[in-house]
C-alpha cells in the first residue's frame, strides 16, 4: 500500500512538472509512454526535428526583417549626404551617442583617466569605472575591424537592437508555444519607437535597455516555475543579466537594480517553495552576498537606491524640487505623449494596438500568476501615458506578447477549424504591416547636421588645447568628441542650476556681464558659486543677483559693493581683495563662445532658463522665428516663400496673416540700418542681408547677447573678438573678461 502511494505521489509530481514545463522529456518519450523504435516513432522524431528547424528559420527571418527596417535609412542618407555625412563618414542620430564614442576614443588612445578634464569644467566629474559596456564594445569593434568609431557608432545599434527578439521569443514560447513566440518576436522588433531608438546612428543605451529588462524577466520567471535544481541555473543567469545591465546602463544604477530584481521578488513571493534545507542554503548565500555588497558599497546603499529612484521620478514627473526649474520639461523625449501619439509610436494602428492590449489582458486572465513577471516592462511602458515618451520603448515587448498570445490561441484552434492554419499567419502579416510600413517610410536623420560638425572641428583647430568652448548643453558631448575641447555642460550633468548658468551669457543684454560671467564660471564652477552663496548667507536669489551685478560693473566699480556685502570669510577668501580675485580670476582657462543655428530652434527653452527668476519661479519664453533665403525685392523689402518683410511700412506678411512690427534692423555687413515704427504692439524683425538670414522676434531676445552677436555682428570688443563668423550656421567668438589692475586700487 505504501509503495502504491509513493508511485501515485511521483506521478502527480511529474504531471505538475510537465504542466509547468519544468522537465524535459527524454528522447523518444512522450507524456504518456516511451515511443518504441517503430516506423511511427521515427516519423514522429523526424517531424519534430523538421518543425524545430522551421521554427529556427522563421525566427531568423523575423530577425532579418527587424534588421531591414533599421538599416534602410542608410540608403536615404547616401542619397542626401549633406544631411548625414561629414567628410565621408556618417553622423549619429542622437546627442548622447558622442559621450559613449568619446569614452571609446579614450580607451583606444589610452587616455581613459579617472577624471574627465573636458566635461563640466571646472568641476571635472569622474569617468565611470569600469568604462561603460557600450563604449568597451565600440572600442573593441574598432580595434578588430579597423573601422572608424563613426561607422561603429552608426551600425552597432541595429545589430544590438534586434537581440530583443530572443528574450521576447523565449517568453512567448513559454506562455503560448512557438506561434506566440515568433509572433511576439516580430511585433516587438517592429514597434516604431523601438525602431527609432535602435536605428542606424542611435548609439545609446536604449538599443539594449529593453532587452536586458526582458532577459531578467525570463530568467527569474524560469527560476520561479522550475521545480528541479535547474532553476538555479536561471537564477544565476538573472544575476549575470543584472551585472551586464548595470555595466550597460551605467548612469542609473538604482533604476537598473529595481527593474531587474522586481521579477525576482515576484518569483520568491509567489513561486519559490524549495525543500527546507535547500531554501536555507540559498538564504545563507543571499545574506552573505548582501553583506559583502553593503560592506563594499556602504551600508547606506538601500537609502541611496531609494533616493536615486525618487530623484529619477522627480526628473520624469517634471516636479521642481529646488530654486531652479526642472530641466526635464525642456527635453522633447521627456514630454508626455498623447494616447494618439503612443499608438502612432508603437503599432501605428489603433486596431492593432487594441488587439495587443486585449491579448495582454487575456494573457493575465489565463495565466494570472505567471503574468506577474511582466509587471516591470508593463509598468515602465505605462509610464509613457503619464510622464514621458521615452518609456514607450518598454511597450514593445508587452504589446508584442499580447498580440502573440491571441495569435497562439487562434493557432491552437486549427485542429478544430483547419482554415485557421492559413488565417492565423495571414493575420500576423496584417497586424505587422502598419508598423513595418511606417518603419520603412520614415527616415531618421542625424541630430547634428554636418555644417555644425564642421564648426566644432574648426573650434578645435582655432582654439588653444586648454580652451573651454562655451556652448549650449545640446552640444556638450559633440564638442568634446569633434573639437576635443573642454565644455561646461552636457546631457549627463545638465542639472537645472547648471543649465541656468549655461544660458545666462546668451540671454543677458549686457556684453560685459556675459563675458565676465563665462570667465568667472570656468574658473570657479558650481562649487565656487555655491560657496559664495553660503558666504553671503542670503539665499540663492540674492546671491545670483549679486553675482550678475558684480559681473556687469567690473572689478573697479564692484569693489565697494563686495566690501559692503558682509561676506563671511572662508579659508581662501577673507578680504574684499580676495573676493575680487574670486570674481575676476587671472588663472582661468581660455574661453570661446559657440553661437549656432540650433540656438534659433531652442530659444524658447534656453532663454527661459537664462532669464529664470528664483524668487518668482518663472522665466521668459521669447518669440524667435528664424527665416532663411531672404532676398531683396526692392530697397526696403526682403522676402522668401514663407514671409515678406516691408521695412518701409513696418509690416511682415506671413501668407494671409499680417504681423505688425515695432522695430526693424538690416545688417548690410559693415553697417546697421535701424527702423522704428509707430505700432504700439508687434515684434521686431532683423536681417543679416549678406547671409539672407532673418528673424521675427520680441524685444526681450532682440537685445540679448545671442542676437547681438548672431545677427548684428556688432563691435563687441574688448569682450568678444570674432574667430569665425559663418552665420546662420555657427559663430566662434573669443571671450575676454575683465582683469584686475591693482595699480588703480593702491594709488
Amino acid at each position: 500500500m505504501a509503495k502504491r502511494n509513493i508511485k501515485q505521489d511521483r506521478g502527480k509530481k511529474r504531471a505538475v512538472q510537465q504542466e509547468t514545463g519544468s522537465i524535459r522529456l527524454k528522447q523518444g518519450e512522450t507524456e504518456d509512454k516511451p515511443l518504441a523504435t517503430t516506423p511511427a516513432a521515427l516519423f514522429y522524431n523526424r517531424l519534430k526535428t523538421r518543425t524545430l528547424l522551421l521554427e529556427i528559420i522563421t525566427l531568423c527571418l523575423v530577425i532579418a526583417v527587424g534588421m531591414l527596417v533599421r538599416v534602410e535609412d542608410y540608403q536615404d542618407w547616401k542619397s542626401n549626404p549633406a544631411r548625414a555625412f561629414y567628410k565621408g563618414e556618417p553622423l549619429l542620430t542622437t546627442f548622447d551617442g558622442y559621450y559613449y564614442l568619446s569614452l571609446a576614443k579614450d580607451l583606444i588612445d589610452g587616455t581613459y583617466t579617472p577624471v574627465d578634464t573636458l566635461r563640466a569644467v571646472p568641476d571635472y566629474p569622474k569617468r565611470p569605472e569600469p568604462p561603460p559596456l557600450i563604449s568597451v564594445l565600440a572600442a573593441t569593434a574598432a580595434k578588430i575591424t579597423h573601422l572608424s568609431l563613426n561607422w561603429i557608432g552608426t551600425f552597432m545599434p541595429p545589430i544590438l537592437g534586434i537581440l530583443l527578439a530572443l528574450p521576447v521569443y523565449a517568453l512567448g514560447r513559454f506562455y503560448g508555444g512557438p506561434s506566440m513566440g515568433l509572433t511576439a518576436a516580430l511585433m516587438s522588433l517592429l514597434s516604431f519607437y523601438y525602431i527609432y531608438r535602435s536605428n542606424v546612428g542611435w548609439f545609446d543605451t536604449d538599443c539594449m535597455n529593453v532587452t536586458w529588462a526582458t532577459c531578467a524577466v525570463f530568467c527569474f520567471l524560469k527560476f520561479g516555475v522550475e521545480q528541479t535544481r535547474r532553476r538555479y541555473f536561471y537564477l544565476a543567469g538573472g544575476f549575470v543579466v543584472l551585472g551586464l545591465f548595470l555595466w550597460w546602463w551605467d548612469q542609473t544604477p538604482q533604476v537598473t537594480i529595481t527593474i531587474t530584481l522586481l521579477p525576482l521578488v515576484v518569483a520568491l513571493l509567489f513561486f519559490y517553495r524549495p525543500p527546507r534545507r535547500e531554501g536555507l542554503i540559498l538564504a545563507g548565500i543571499a545574506a552573505s552576498a548582501l553583506f559583502l555588497l553593503l560592506a563594499w558599497k556602504g551600508f547606506d546603499l538601500p537609502v541611496k537606491v531609494i533616493k536615486g529612484v525618487v530623484s529619477q521620478y522627480q526628473y520624469i514627473s517634471k516636479e521642481a524640487s529646488s530654486d531652479f526649474p526642472n530641466i526635464g520639461v525642456t527635453i522633447s523625449e521627456q514630454a508626455r505623449p498623447s494616447f494618439k501619439e503612443i499608438v502612432q509610436k508603437t503599432t501605428d494602428s489603433l486596431p492593432v494596438f487594441l488587439f495587443g492590449v486585449a491579448g495582454l489582458l487575456f494573457l493575465f486572465y489565463r495565466k494570472p500568476r505567471e503574468s506577474l513577471f511582466l509587471s516591470v516592462p508593463l509598468i515602465l511602458g505605462c509610464l509613457s501615458f503619464f510622464f514621458a515618451k521615452r518609456f514607450i520603448i518598454f511597450l514593445a515587448p508587452v504589446l508584442a506578447l499580447g498580440t502573440g498570445f491571441l495569435i497562439s490561441e487562434l493557432w491552437h484552434w486549427k485542429k478544430k477549424f483547419s482554415w485557421l492554419a492559413i488565417v492565423a499567419p495571414l493575420l500576423v502579416l496584417v497586424l505587422a504591416y502598419p508598423a513595418y510600413s511606417k518603419g520603412m517610410k520614415k527616415t531618421f536623420w542625424p541630430k547634428e547636421p554636418p555644417h555644425l560638425i564642421a564648426g566644432m572641428v574648426e573650434a578645435g583647430q582655432k582654439t588653444p588645447e586648454d580652451a573651454v568652448i562655451w556652448a549650449w548643453w545640446d552640444h556638450g558631448y559633440n564638442m568634446i568628441y569633434w573639437a576635443r575641447r573642454g565644455t561646461i555642460n552636457d546631457g549627463s550633468v545638465h542639472m537645472p542650476e547648471r543649465s541656468v548658468y549655461n544660458a545666462i551669457p546668451y540671454t543677458t543684454h549686457n556684453l560685459r556681464l556675459s563675458a565676465n560671467f563665462m570667465q568667472f564660471y570656468v574658473a570657479r564652477g558650481m562649487s565656487g558659486i555655491n560657496m559664495f552663496y553660503k558666504a553671503l548667507g542670503k539665499g540663492k536669489a540674492k546671491g545670483l543677483a549679486m553675482i550678475k551685478k558684480v559681473m556687469a560693473l567690473g572689478p573697479e566699480k564692484s569693489r565697494f559693493l563686495i566690501a559692503q556685502a558682509g561676506l563671511k570669510p572662508t579659508e581662501q577668501y577673507k578680504t574684499p581683495e580676495d573676493w575680487l580675485r574670486f570674481f575676476f580670476p587671472s588663472d582661468a582657462r581660455p574661453v570661446y563662445l559657440f553661437v549656432d543655428w540650433r540656438l534659433t530652434l531652442t530659444s524658447y527653452w534656453w532663454f527661459w532658463l537664462g532669464s529664470w527668476n528664483i524668487e518668482k519661479h518663472e522665466g521668459i519664453h521669447p518669440v524667435y522665428k528664424a527665416y532663411y533665403g531672404l532676398k531683396k525685392k526692392n530697397d526696403l523689402t526682403y522676402a522668401n516663400r514663407m514671409i515678406s518683410v516691408d521695412f518701409k511700412k513696418g509690416v511682415a506678411q506671413k501668407g494671409r496673416r499680417q504681423v505688425m512690427l515695432k522695430k526693424g534692423l538690416i545688417n548690410y555687413g559693415r553697417k546697421l540700418k535701424r527702423f522704428s515704427f509707430e505700432h504700439k504692439k508687434g515684434y521686431d524683425f532683423e536681417i543679416l542681408a549678406p547671409a539672407g538670414f532673418g528673424a521675427l522676434e520680441d524685444s526681450a531676445i532682440a537685445e540679448s547677447v545671442f542676437n547681438k552677436l548672431f545677427i548684428r555682428h556688432i563691435n563687441a570688443r574688448p569682450y568678444f573678438s570674432p574667430v569665425s563668423l559663418r552665420t546662420p550656421s555657427y559663430q566662434i567668438w573669443k571671450v575676454t573678461g575683465d582683469r584686475i589692475d591693482w595699480t588703480k586700487f593702491y594709488r
